[in-house]
């Protein structure tokens, strides 16, 4: 199968790389089809070729991008491992901080600026 683990050489991205390929191929085959036969459509083929070859370059940016290694400590700021200091969200995860510290009144007790209720 195209996608299996054997083809190491091409990365992990095997199947993109083929598509690729086999894009280019046709559209090259169609291209020239259209330039070299003796047919009254061949401006048609002409342009499926070359838009069939366009069309590859989506297949190898996946298969280069998908390729693509980035060491795990680089990642680490990207997707949010590490606690902000600074900015507003660091002002609201030290508000928030602050609040969860504080002590709360039990439920029942003393009410705001005021005495226990005794009733």
């Amino acid at each position: 199968l195209l996608c299996s683990k054997s083809h190491r050489g091409l990365g992990r991205c095997a199947c993109s790389f083929w598509l690729a390929v086999a894009f280019d191929v046709v559209g090259l085959t169609v291209l020239l089809l259209g330039v070299f036969a003796t047919v009254f459509f061949y401006d048609l083929l002409i342009y499926a070729g070359a838009i069939i070859i366009f069309l590859s370059l989506i297949w190898w940016v996946f298969w280069y991008s998908g390729n693509i290694e980035v060491p795990p400590k680089e990642l680490e700021d990207d997707v949010g491992l590490l606690k902000k200091k600074g900015g507003i969200g660091g002002a609201v995860r030290r508000l928030s901080s602050r609040r969860d510290q504080s002590p709360s009144a039990p439920p029942g007790g003393a009410e705001e600026g005021g005495e226990p209720r005794t009733s």
